[in-house]
């Protein structure tokens, strides 16, 4: 913890930990161990003996503390286990350790292990026969990365062996990093994996050379501008493009599009040349990084602004993305100038999948947009067939409101725009003459493909009730027929109309196939956004009164939200009225969103609901005791009810009942703490003990009174790990 504790519980739980690192108890040992590691106990003389412990555990686990602590004396002990221990996890801990030292003495046994097990040092036989593994596989990896972090040059013969040994095991990567990390003496051996048959090899060894750099890295690297490879190429123009600007010329050339990209990343968009050549490339990905860094931050005056003339260009083009894009950042920066475009684009129908991506490029940009426009032009996005769309509107409509930095848009539209959707169900636009509205016999004869005008042949037949399958409606029609003066059908004409109705015109189905869904999730994510706007509490709390479960529990929910964020603006009766009301609901998920409410509501105590609150506790769900529990320590000013839960059958209300206690009463979680823990042993007490030093000192002098009662040994191992956390540093406690 990062907290001032007193040194002399520091001093005494270290020599309590390096008592019990000679314990009988092999669990009590290694715990003591990661103790003393947790509390940064380098001092004790207790990690370096443990190097010689009976369990492979304690002695794997000492080494690697020993190395994480810079204990330089133990570097002899380390470098003895490396060789004499025969636990390959006790050798691959010990080869890190003393990397960590330093220990120039370790580097001969370590360019052993590179390409062997070596005859000097000991392994157990056994072992591998028993796993079917080879430990010595890791340790060579282990050995490689620790004389590169040595910077060991006497280590590059034995590296590039192991690299090239055909029945080895894949070391390029793990090669190339150690050969950088050595440095200079390493560039020419990289130089030459340059040349390899390997891709991949080839690939490492030149990131590694731009990360060396001097004059003959470099000079490797500029061989490798005329490489075959576009990959290759790629990684030496990224290296030298920087500090060579006619590279950058040379590499806008380049058949690779990432090449090119690579150039115009490391250009200015000043010069109208480049900008015209880039707009112009073949390659979709490179005309999209020349979208990426055009200017945003400034609108689009006029036709004669660049960013107008790249945007237009591209937004005309044959690349589907691109031309999304393009679009889109028009729409943001000049909708003005495309209002046209931007008009016939909204107006199209659902089945237009290149509308669709259109649409939502330009709603993308619009969140961003600078200008007032912005809200207006979302609004009519909001009314996109869609569904993908309108809710990527609805969502940039939130994302401008709360945005205090864009006063300059229509802030005010877009809030009255996100209540009217959360309020009642968005219009589903459907053309006219595809509702299912009766047609008259005529139109629909005419809705057929038929020929009703005069001049036709002699009357209607019997083959016309065939056709409709009813004799009584076939008469009716001629009936109405002859009242309308209508001619009669010819038989090439009936033959039509009989092959209409085997072949009904398909109708299509409005917003994304279901418009009632959609009217409903855009309703649903509308509620869910108003809770990020001030203002619209009360407006909340007459949603959440909705007779449909799923809409209250949205309102609940964002209402919870929004008091959060901008406190109670709703009048403390209505709001009592509304919690009451939801947490009487047969809905148990609504009930949970109420009581949630009341918990972040912070209203002072409410008798009228303390009966209910405490029958939760006894027999509601995990989630209503938890929360119910808050409330009910908050109104009491006393931690009885988080107490009283400490024993619960539920874990989750056990941990959240001693977070509780540990917040509200530390000087009582002391007490509590130890038998908390002891009962839930998987359990971090940093979870539960703050930056409280009276609360750590009592806790701490507890534990070590525990540690010494023989009676309690079979929790000792439970007791150090929570001891070493109290005391240790966070980044050595996890």
């Amino acid at each position: 913890m990062n907290i001032q504790t007193n040194t002399a519980l520091r001093d005494e739980a270290t020599g309590l930990f390096s008592e019990y690192a000679k314990s009988e108890y092999d669990v009590i040992r290694l715990r003591a161990i990661q103790a003393l590691t947790t509390i940064g106990a380098s001092n004790s003389p207790a990690l370096i003996e443990a190097l010689l412990d009976d369990d492979e555990d304690v002695r794997q686990d000492a080494a690697q503390a020993l190395g994480a602590l810079g204990v330089k004396e133990a570097a002899p002990q380390l470098l003895e286990n490396l060789i004499h221990d025969p636990c390959g996890e006790v050798k691959l801990a010990c080869v890190t350790a003393l990397a960590e030292l330093m220990a120039a003495d370790a580097a001969p046994y370590l360019r052993t292990l590179v390409t062997g097990r070596g005859d000097e040092i000991t392994w157990d036989e056994d072992e591998l026969h028993q796993d079917e593994w080879d430990d010595w596989l890791d340790t060579q990896i282990a050995a490689i990365k620790a004389l590169g972090q040595m910077g060991d040059a006497a280590a590059i013969e034995p590296i590039v062996v192991a690299l090239m040994d055909e029945d080895g095991q894949e070391l390029g990567d793990v090669a190339c990093e150690a050969l950088g990390r050595i440095g200079v003496p390493a560039v020419p051996t990289l130089g030459v994996f340059t040349q390899s048959s390997n891709r991949r090899l080839r690939h490492r060894a030149l990131r590694t050379l731009a990360t060396i750099g001097g004059e003959e890295a470099e000079g490797l690297l500029r061989k490798a501008l005329n490489d075959k490879d576009g990959a290759v190429r790629l990684i030496a123009y990224e290296a030298l493009m920087p500090n060579d600007p006619v590279l950058v010329e040379q590499a806008l050339t380049d058949s690779v599009e990432e090449i090119r990209i690579a150039a115009l990343n490391q250009s200015g968009l000043s010069e109208p040349e480049l900008l015209d050549r880039m707009m112009r490339d073949p390659g979709a990905k490179v005309q999209m990084a020349l979208i990426d860094r055009l200017d945003r931050s400034q609108p689009i005056a006029d036709q004669e602004d660049l960013r107008w003339q790249v945007l237009d260009f591209l937004a005309t083009g044959q690349q589907p993305e691109v031309s999304a894009q393009a679009l889109g950042l028009l729409s943001a920066l000049a909708p003005t100038l495309v209002a046209d475009r931007l008009n016939a684009l909204f107006s199209v129908e659902s089945d237009d999948l290149k509308a669709e991506r259109l649409q939502w490029a330009i709603v993308d940009a619009l969140a961003t947009s600078p200008l007032r426009e912005a809200a207006e032009w979302l609004q009519r996005a909001c009314r996109s067939p869609f569904r993908s769309v309108r809710l990527k509107a609805v969502a940039s409509l939130a994302l401008i409101v709360t945005d205090m930095d864009r006063p300059h848009v229509n802030q005010q539209q877009g809030r009255e725009l996100l209540l009217s959707y959360a309020l009642a169900p968005m219009p589903v636009a459907i053309e006219e003459e595809e509702k299912d509205a009766p047609l008259t016999d005529i139109a629909a004869l005419q809705d057929a493909g038929l020929d009703v005008s005069e001049g036709g042949e002699n009357g209607p037949t019997s083959s016309l009730g065939a056709i409709l399958g009813h004799d009584a409606i076939a008469a009716e029609m001629t009936q109405e027929a002859a009242e309308d003066d209508v001619q009669p059908l010819s038989p090439r004409e009936q033959a039509l109309l009989a092959k209409a109705t085997r072949h009904p015109k398909r109708r299509r189905v409005a917003l994304d196939d279901d418009a009632e869904a959609l009217e409903r999730e855009t309703r649903m994510s509308a509620i869910r956004l108003l809770g990020e706007i001030r203002g619209m509490q009360i407006m909340l709390a007459q949603i959440a009164k909705d007779p449909e479960t799923d809409i209250a529990q949205h309102a609940f929910a964002a209402l919870g939200v929004s008091i959060v964020r901008n406190g109670l603006e709703l009048g403390e009766a209505q709001l009592v009225d509304l919690i009451t009301q939801g947490l009487s609901h047969t809905d148990s998920t609504l009930s949970l969103q109420a009581l949630k409410l009341l918990q972040k509501a912070d209203l002072p105590p409410q008798d009228a609901l303390r009966g209910k609150l405490r029958a939760m506790i006894k027999t509601g769900d995990t989630a209503f005791r938890i929360d119910a529990m808050h409330v009910l320590t908050q109104w009491d000013g006393t931690p009885d009810v988080a107490r009283s839960l400490l024993d619960d059958i539920s874990a989750p209300v056990r941990q959240a009942a001693m977070r509780l206690l540990s917040v509200t009463a530390p000087d009582q979680a002391g007490a509590a703490i130890v038998p908390f823990l002891l009962a839930n042993p998987e359990q971090r007490i940093l979870t539960y003990v703050k930056d409280d030093a009276p609360a750590v000192m009592s806790i701490g002098r507890q534990l070590l009174a525990e540690l010494r009662d023989e009676d309690h040994r079979a929790e000792w191992p439970v007791m150090i790990s929570a001891l070493a956390d109290l005391l240790g540093e966070p980044s050595r406690a996890a």
